[in-house]
Parts: structure tokens; sequence; C-alpha cells
């Protein structure tokens, strides 16, 4: 009997399915069931036909796709989730239908119209791992697409995945219109910092079936913690690696953490008990324990909640004090990172020395640890706030060389909140608006308690966006002013909304709002800029002309025509797109 041909083919591997949808189907089967018929009728199905891609299977919620294309795979998959984006906006949190893609690049076997194989195994557990409306790719597609494709691409390492003998190579894709998904959330009082190992969950469940809970709990977990500014997180990777070596012990000795989080997790017919311990690793003092007894059904939910008491457990004394020992450092150059942090107090608008003085420290953090991705940020950041605040006798030599410094940092810290927020101020302020929306959403999603990077994405949406973004700038400004009124950045901010309130033809709003960043920093010629903008929209000339000079007694370098220069930059670039903010300087014959 002849031996049977294995036909193989190279392809794009496409797994997609509805996070939640068995709690949607619970609360409404009915209605969701229709809903997920009319995406796939109204959204899926042309899009795929129009990437030319072909729908291999579908089960329940479940679809596999295949392309031939990398690109069409990765548009297409862009594509969906912007449409679903529009289609959920004007539906409550509950009700909504959030899909998840995974998508790989590898040879498949065919089998008629069907294909198998691992790199089909490889898709279906990258759409596990995305976020509900994200997109998770392989090494190879990443590879393939990141320079041809203008998307926001989180770096998550290799991570072991179930049932293949060798880790994958994980990248995260969230655009603009899939961040907006995700309603933005008030920051909160600044979390403590630290150093935490969490040990891979373990599984009580009777047999092996069960075990996936354990690590997508462990993972959930790790991947919620590391968004927490400056709290050094053991990576998925590493501390997967230590269920074979040693455990506790074993990342105690490589590692040295302040803090250790294990767990377990059961199932028992429907119902799924998570306890999970944090200890003092120094001695083993237990500090905090939980046990959550849920339904199977919100094991989802379960994973997110332990993550955030986890979080908020982290605001304890004990914390205060490892923060005063200041453990964690990005160098290993304590020198480099102590020139960093001389730097950031010296960022004093209108303070020429000052400016020059920072930007002479980021130089020589550079110098001494050119691998230190903080102090090309420092670097890139102090060149654009020397440009902004006119002390550049060479603005747009100035603008390359920051972009350059951004970049650099970029690449050595992608994931870095701090990084992302210098580079989001960098391209802001060389009109590239959109690169610099969804890296600062991206900062804000690493750091949720970074008011600075809150701050710096409600200006770029203000300045530089459609209505509907100028709407959720003023949001995010309203939030993080009342959330921390306290915070040295008020002033800024105070500015950064008299600004976008001119936007809207709210002058006197905009004026009270320049008297307020005057009042808490007078000698801030920004505010003092805006409040005569403001007046001179007010018809209210001799006012304007009296703020006019105060703000060139405070830098007699930032001069209206600079300002004009900046405004169009921050507006997308257009001739003529500054004419609205600068409208009222024009009025009062100052500009």
């Amino acid at each position: 009997m002849a031996k049977e041909t294995v036909v193989r083919r190279l392809a794009t591997v496409v797994c997609a399915d509805v996070a939640g949808y068995s709690r949607l189907m619970g609360a409404d089967e009915t209605g969701t069931l229709a809903a997920f018929k009319a995406h796939r009728r109204e959204v899926i199905d042309p899009l795929v036909a129009h990437h030319r891609g072909r729908l291999v299977s579908a089960a329940g919620d479940g679809l596999l796709l295949e392309f031939a294309s990398v690109v069409d795979a990765v548009s297409c998959a862009v594509a969906v989730q912007e449409r679903m984006g529009e289609r959920n906006a004007d539906l409550p949190d509950d009700r909504r239908m959030l899909f998840r893609f995974g998508i790989n690049l590898a040879d498949v076997i065919v089998d008629g119209d069907d294909i198998h194989g691992d790199g089909v195994n490889v898709a279906s557990r990258l759409e596990t791992l995305a976020d509900p409306g994200a997109i998770c790719l392989s090494g190879p597609v990443y590879d393939q697409v990141h320079n041809r494709l203008d998307l926001d691409y989180a770096d998550l390492g290799d991570l072991p995945v179930k049932n293949i003998a060798e880790p994958v190579r994980t990248y995260m894709v969230r655009t603009a219109a899939m961040a907006a998904e995700q309603p933005a959330t008030p920051p909160q009082p600044e979390s403590a910092r630290g150093s935490i190992a969490v040990l891979p969950f373990e599984s009580l469940s009777r047999g092996d079936d069960d075990a996936y809970l354990a690590d997508g709990i462990t993972s959930e977990v790790i991947s919620m913690l590391s968004r927490v500014p400056d709290l050094r997180v053991t990576s998925r990777v590493a501390s997967f690696a230590y269920r074979a070596r040693g455990g506790v012990h074993g990342v105690m000795r490589d590692l040295g953490p302040s803090y250790i989080l294990t767990g377990n997790v059961r199932r028992a017919g429907d119902r799924i008990r998570v306890i999970a311990e944090l200890s003092d690793a120094a001695d083993g003092t237990q500090l905090w324990s939980n046990r959550y007894d849920r339904e199977f059904a919100d094991f989802l939910a379960v994973q997110e909640e332990l993550a955030e008491a986890i979080v908020i457990a982290f605001g304890g004394e004990y914390l205060r004090a490892e923060w005063r020992r200041a453990s964690h450092r990005p160098t290993d150059s304590l020198d480099a990172w102590g020139l960093v942090q001389k730097a950031k107090t010296r960022h004093i608008p209108d303070n020429r020395a000052a400016i020059d003085e920072a930007l002479e420290l980021g130089h020589r953090a550079v110098e001494l640890d050119p691998a230190y991705a903080g102090a090309h940020a420092s670097v890139a950041s102090t060149l654009m706030f020397r440009v902004i605040n006119g002390f550049s006798a060479q603005p747009e030599e100035d603008r390359k060389m920051a972009l350059a410094a951004a970049d650099k940092a970029s690449r050595l810290a992608s994931n870095d909140p701090a990084v992302l927020r210098s580079l989001g101020n960098v391209w802001s302020n060389c009109g590239a608006h959109g690169k610099a929306v969804r890296s600062l959403r991206r900062a804000v999603e690493l750091a949720p308690f970074d008011f600075h990077s809150w701050g710096r994405l409600g200006r770029t949406l203000a300045y530089g966006g459609g209505a509907e973004e100028l709407a959720e700038g003023h949001a995010i400004l309203d939030r993080i002013l009342a959330s921390a009124p306290n915070h040295p950045m008020v002033p800024f901010w105070l500015y950064f909304k008299a600004n976008a309130c001119m936007k809207d033809d709210r002058y006197e709003e905009a004026a009270d709002l320049a008297r307020r960043s005057i009042e808490l920093q007078p000698g801030y010629s920004g505010a003092w800029l805006a409040l005569a903008n403001a007046l001179g929209r007010l018809d209210r000339p001799e006012e304007a002309r009296q703020a006019m000079d105060r703000a060139r007694e405070a830098n007699p370098d930032m001069t209206p025509e600079h300002l004009a220069a900046q405004i169009r930059i921050l507006s997308g670039g257009a001739e003529g797109s500054d004419d609205k903010a600068l409208a009222g300087l024009r009025a009062a014959g100052l500009l």
C-alpha cells in the first residue's frame, strides 16, 4: 500500500474568539448569539474577504482563518478591532463584544479545506494571551510587519505555551481605536515601590487537564503587577523556570526579590477556588492572604480581582520602607542613575541655565551607560524642553536629536512607561500626533498611577486631535486636577487645560485657569501667554498687553512668534492651524 503524501504549505494562521463569551451567553443567550452572528455577517466576513483571507472553520465563538499574506492578516485583524470599537461605543460595558486575535506564520498540514499542525496550535495559544480587544503576534509575524504597519507593538518576551516545546516570542498590538475600547481610568494615589517574584500557582485539581488554569492566573497576575510604576516584577519566563529549579529557595538565591507571591488553584465541577499569599522574602513573614471562591464561569474576573487586590496590598507601610531603600535601579551604574535623577530636577521653565545643565547631566549619564534607556529618555525630553521654551539656537537640529535619543530609548526599553512618556512628548512636539497618542496611551496603561503621563496624554489629545480627542483630553485633565491637587505639575496641567478651553471658545474659563496657574507659579511665562491670549479674545486688549509684558519678563526667549510655531506643530503642522489658538494675541495686536 502506497504511503499517503502529507501536503504542507506556508500560511498565516489567525485564531479569534470573543473574550467572556460564556458570561455574555449566560446573561442573554438569544441576544448574544444574534449579536455575534450580526458581527460575523456585517464586519468579520466582509473584512476577511476584502483582505483576501478565508474562513477555515468556526466553532461557537471561535474562528480559524488563513491568509496568504502576513500584512493582509494583521491589517484585517486591526480593521475588525477598529470596527468593533465603533459598534461597541454606545453599548454598556457588560454587553460589549470584545474579540481577541492570535496570528502566527508557519508551515501547516493541509487536509482538504482544513489545516493542522503546531502552526495552528501556536496561533490558538496566542489568541488566549491577547487582552480583550487586542491582537497577539508571534515573532515571525512581527518580523514581517513591524516596518510595514504603523502600530503600537509591545514586546511580551518569550512565553511558554501549552503543548509547544519551545517558548514563543510574543508581541501585543493595540491601535488607538483599541485603546479607546477601554475607557481611561482615573489615576489613583501613587503606589509604593518594591520588587516581587510571582511563583507559578499550583494546580490542586485532579488530573492535568486543569493545570492551564493555574498557569493562566500566574500570567495574569504578573502582567497586571508589571504595570505598576517602579515595581520590579520577575518576568513570566523566569517565574515559570523556577517551577523545576528550587521554587522559593531558587528564586531567593538567584533573583533576591523583596516579596514572594505564591498560590494555588482548585477546580471542582462548576466552582473554582484560588488562594494567594504574599510574604516578606527576607524572613518568610506572611503579609497578606486571601481566598476567592467563584463560579468557574467567572474565572477571568477572578484573575483581575486577585491582581488588583495584590496591587492594593502594595500600598502598605512595608513597601514605603522598601521605596526608601531604593533597591531597584534600571542600570548597573549608580552614577548614571544619579545623574538622570538630578537632571529631572533641572526641568525648570524659563530657566535656560537649569535646562542646559539637565542636558549636560543626561549626556554624561549616556556616556557612563549607553544601554541605560532612562539616560537617553532624559536627553530627548530635555532637548524638547529647550525647544519648547525658546532656548534653542537650532530648534530643528535639536528636534532631530531629540527624536534620535527617544528612538534609542524606546529600543532599549519599549515597555518602560517613563521612556514611552518621553517618546510621546517628543513625537507630539514634532507633529507626529498619532504616534504620540499611541505611545502615551501605552505609558498610562503600563503605569496607571503616573500622573505625569496622564497629563501629557491629556495635553496631546486636546491640542492635536479632533472633537472627540479634545473632549477626552478635557476629561483626563479634569480627572488628574481633581485627583492630585498638590502635584508639582498642577500649574502646567492648568496651562494645558486653558489652551484646550481656547479651542472650545471657552475664553472666560481659559483666563481663570491661566490665573490659577500663575498663582501657583508666578514666573511661568506659558501661563501669562495663555492669559494674554484669552483676554485678547474677550476684547480686553489692555489687560492682554499687561499679561504679555509679564510673560516677556519671565522669559524673554518665549516670544509670541515662537509660541505660534509651537502651536502649529502641536496642532498637526498644517499652515494656519494655529490661527484659532493664537487669535486672542492677534486681536490684541500682540502678534
